[in-house]
């Protein structure tokens, strides 16, 4: 999905390498005041998506200005235009920082269209950050600012982004809804290259719910309204999304024509994203085309790519935190310069006095601020050290949750591809059972290296997302409704893990069994806290269960033994029971928060 088009339609259009150094030229020729922010403006937009080092430069160059005329408009938009640099950047900490700023002062002076573009911006920084409900809620006060100056454009702008929090969380068909109103509000206004975007969104919802001959008219649409120099990214994400469509349609050819456009956009692009993606969409067309010998190699091809877009992404972090380290430096030094002159000024004025008393004060001053810096140094540098060993400890290991993510999703689409295969259908199952489990440890990962917290799992968002999928998996999305009452509390991994797959089994069991006709279900999760314990309980209004009743052929009752052996470890009661459904019910006393 694509999160968050707040920053990217800031710019009016791609602007040329010749065209900003006109505009550095410009701003060079005028004095350094207030003339120089329409350019500065212009320069910052025309660089923050390809130099953002550079742009943060011209961005700390316009603030400077704006705070020496005492403007709180031009303040307030210096502060924007640093938090679009820093977002760029992936520093989300140092965007939200400002963007904040900028949103106060926006506030005081009554802006209500900026007011309504820091909240837009600051969602999209929270959906990077993983707070899908704040950035919501932002999301929906930008709507009522745009709408309320009756600006059509962004409105229909944050309604996409309304609709990509719906397709976070597995909502596709409010998403599908609310893509669909933007894309028409933007094509009704002749912003077509916008509205591509929602078009693009549009297919992936539709992709979702499984319907694809929806999904293939809102690609094509987003190609229709992309030219060949415009929004390449939306374009060679349509062109690899149509291909994935018409290979579930079993329209091969044509698939292959697309995915391959959709590959060279990307290359010719140089987006490292993108590439891997098509890498790994042209694997799964040779493999049902039967050429394996092709498929594994693409394969291999979307792996170097995956890894050298977590390289890029750490090399980036690495450089920042150095840059930050010598940044800090520089501060420390004039800090010193500072305060050396304010002590010779002291010593002047003593000296002036003429009185030997004050002489010997202001020695005796001199010898205990000397003392005192020392220290302060010395506890600085101590602070320093320790702050770069967490740096970089905390980088390792968002780097290990990461790979493990990335070799459990390896391993989650080989047995995808050698389940299809499989002729046996009880075979065929198990390789797909397995590929639930490991899918379900994935997620826990996956969530752990985009949050702050590397060290707690949020269940309430994990068995929501777990959930979703393997309904979505055995396409019980239409038939099956879903209520999750889950506390919003926070387990160490190796909690985590065994209740994840716990869930997986008991969740899966209920979709193969509790309906027999596939007919239409309630399936109810509740985990929380009890006293001293954690209970969880799975909840259908299916067939119930039979104990008497013979083991299906397709079961190997290995699912059952890991419950067993996982309710061992966590010293967990466990009961199943009929109450108009089947009742599976879990008391745990071995478990651990995660560290706050």
């Amino acid at each position: 999905m694509r999160l968050s088009i707040a920053l990217s339609l800031v710019l009016c259009g791609f602007v040329c390498q010749a065209q900003v150094e006109a505009l550095r030229s410009r701003i060079e020729a005028l004095p350094k005041d207030t003339t120089r922010l329409p350019l500065l403006t212009e320069l910052v937009r025309a660089t923050v998506f390809t130099e953002p080092d550079v742009a943060l430069v011209r961005a700390q160059e316009y603030s400077e200005i704006a705070r020496a005329a005492a403007d709180t408009f031009h303040i307030a938009k210096g502060e924007n235009f640093q938090g679009m640099c820093y977002a760029t950047r992936s520093d989300y900490d140092q965007a939200m920082v400002h963007y904040t700023r900028a949103l106060e002062l926006f506030e005081r002076i009554g802006d209500v269209w900026y007011t309504a573009m820091l909240h837009n911006n600051i969602g999209g920084v929270l959906i990077e950050q993983g707070h899908i409900q704040s950035a919501l809620e932002r999301f929906q006060a930008a709507r009522r600012g745009f709408t309320a100056v009756r600006d059509t454009i962004w409105t229909a702008n944050v309604l996409n982004n309304i609709g990509n929090i719906h397709q976070e969380r597995g909502a596709h068909d409010s998403s599908a809804v609310i893509y669909r109103q933007a894309a028409s509000a933007l094509d009704a206004i002749g912003q077509s290259a916008h509205a591509a975007s929602a078009w693009l969104n549009l297919g992936n919802s539709y992709t979702a719910l499984g319907d694809l001959e929806g999904a293939l008219s809102a690609y094509e649409a987003a190609l229709q309204r992309t030219g060949n120099n415009e929004d390449d990214h939306t374009r060679t994400m349509a062109f690899l999304g149509k291909g994935r469509t018409l290979m579930e349609l079993g329209r091969m050819d044509e698939a292959r024509t697309d995915l391959d456009s959709g590959w060279a956009k990307a290359r010719q692009m140089g987006i490292l994203q993108q590439i891997a993606r098509a890498h790994e969409d042209l694997a799964e067309w040779f493999e049902l085309a039967g050429r394996p010998d092709s498929a594994l190699h693409h394969q291999r091809l979307f792996g170097q790519w995956r890894d050298s877009v977590f390289t890029v992404e750490k090399l980036s972090s690495i450089t920042e935190m150095q840059e930050k380290y010598e940044s800090g430096k520089k501060d420390m030094q004039l800090k010193e310069n500072e305060a050396q002159l304010q002590q010779r000024s002291f010593t002047i004025k003593a000296i002036a006095a003429g009185a030997v008393l004050l002489l010997l004060a202001a020695l005796f001053a001199f010898r205990a601020y000397r003392v005192k810096r020392r220290s302060e140094a010395e506890l600085a540098r101590k602070n320093a050290i320790i702050e770069a060993q967490l740096k970089e400890k905390e980088l390792l290991l968002r780097e290990i949750h990461h790979r493990v993510k990335n070799n459990l999703q390896t391993v989650s689409s080989l047995l995808s591809i050698q389940g299809r295969g499989i002729a046996d259908p009880t075979a065929k199952q198990a390789v797909n059972d397995s590929r639930l489990r490991v899918k379900s440890m994935a997620l826990i990962h996956q969530d752990l290296y985009r949050e702050g917290d590397l060290t707690g799992v949020r269940m309430k968002e994990y068995v929501e997302k777990l959930a979703g999928s393997l309904i979505s998996s055995y396409d019980r999305r239409e038939q099956v409704t879903l209520l999750c009452q889950v506390e919003d509390l926070d387990l160490d991994v190796d909690t985590a893990v065994p209740i994840g797959l716990m869930l997986n089994e008991l969740i899966t069991n209920a979709l193969k069994y509790a309906w027999p006709d596939a007919g239409p279900g309630i399936l109810t999760i509740r985990l929380g806290r009890v006293d001293d314990t954690l209970r969880i309980a799975i909840q259908d209004d299916g067939v119930g269960f039979d104990p008497q009743a013979a083991r299906s052929t397709e079961s190997t009752g290995f699912g059952l033994g890991m419950i067993k052996t996982f309710a061992t470890k966590l010293k967990a009661e466990w009961s199943i029971r009929n109450e108009a459904g089947t009742v599976v019910e879990l008391i745990i006393r071995n478990f651990n928060l995660a560290r706050g």
